[in-house]
């Protein structure tokens, strides 16, 4: 597969910087991994950023090959989506600077080849970790592996990054879901996220479930703690490079982009409003005095693409924290 050398050095940087007020400037003549592109929130990122910076000269997308499919099938796949029409439509040529690249985030330095991490280490200059495991009954040890472990592995991937410039996880606003307000700063746990990873990699069932018991009685589940986990091994490990995380609440449907009410899965919260809408869901016992909050995909992404802009305008060793939320209140 031909692939482009992308670089920016730090008189590109300083360009940027004298440009920040565009993002579309921003992202011009820079190269960009996304990780979890094929899920929800990644088609929405790759959709935006190709209609809203066209030129843009590459993005690399992590792709795990399945059983029936190669990475190049799946990326077929992914670029047919009717979400794209609009690009294909007004910029046809962009669809082409999309290359797969495989691995597994669930595998030691994420499954990557030796030469494609080569490639990457002297080329990326924007990440996007994505990926998680959104299964909010995964068992203790499987959600470690795929939202705190992938996380490490990633960071591992970015500090050796020659020409990186921001670096972006998606979170969640729920990993510290026992809070009544959530502040934009990283939050500890009572474990150690060393410790739990120990625990998890000692595949001692009796103490893993132990652990998982003791988790479930703070947490609601094994995804917004392990997300909480990611977000301190992340926090402890960048102070380097620059890095934010974007937390966004229930991402529902789009307001307005690529079109109105676009989404592409029937879980959570859109299965039940599909349920309602087809009639099938006449009645619910609910709290009359809660807010969902919800906020729609298209928002979650602009601040995920913005905040990789905001970072580098305010470069510094601190990591940023943005939630993203509708801002509804909890109930204590």
């Amino acid at each position: 597969m031909d692939r482009m050398n992308i670089k920016v050095n730090e008189n590109n940087v300083s360009e940027k910087l004298n440009k920040a007020n565009s993002i579309e400037a921003f992202y011009d003549s820079t190269a960009i991994l996304v990780t979890g592109a094929t899920g929800f929130v990644g088609k929405g990122i790759l959709e935006k950023l190709m209609r809203a910076c066209p030129s843009i000269p590459a993005i690399y997308i992590l792709i795990r090959p399945k059983k029936d499919q190669t990475i190049k099938q799946r990326l077929k796949k992914l670029i047919d989506d009717p979400i794209y029409d609009s690009v294909r439509v007004k910029y046809p040529s962009v669809l082409s600077r999309i290359h797969p690249v495989q691995g597994d985030m669930s595998l030691p330095d994420l499954g990557i080849s030796p030469a494609d991490r080569t490639m990457l280490i002297h080329n990326m200059n924007i990440v996007f970790h994505v990926a998680a495991t959104v299964r909010f009954n995964e068992p203790l040890n499987v959600a470690v592996n795929t939202n705190t472990k992938d996380t490490a592995r990633v960071i591992q991937l970015c500090k050796e990054l020659k020409h990186v410039i921001s670096i972006i996880h998606v979170s969640t606003a729920y990993n510290n879901a026992y809070l009544s307000e959530i502040e934009e700063k990283v939050y500890t746990t009572c474990l150690a996220p060393s410790a739990v990873v120990d625990i998890c990699e000692s595949k001692d069932k009796t103490l893993i479930d132990l652990l998982e018991e003791r988790i479930l009685k703070m947490y609601p589940n094994t995804y917004t703690f392990t997300k909480n986990l990611a977000e301190q091994v992340l926090c402890s490990s960048c102070d380097s490079i620059p890095v934010a995380i974007v937390r966004p609440s229930i991402i529902g449907a789009s307001r307005k982009e690529p079109c109105p009410g676009w989404v592409d899965n029937i879980y959570g919260v859109t299965a039940v409003f599909l349920q309602i809408g087809n009639g099938i869901l006449r009645a619910m016992i609910i709290n009359k005095d809660a807010r969902l909050d919800v906020v729609p995909v298209d928002y979650a992404i602009d601040t995920i693409i913005c905040a990789a802009w905001h970072i580098t305008l305010h470069c510094d060793t601190k990591t940023k924290v943005y939630n993203c939320t509708s801002n509804a209140p909890y109930l204590k």
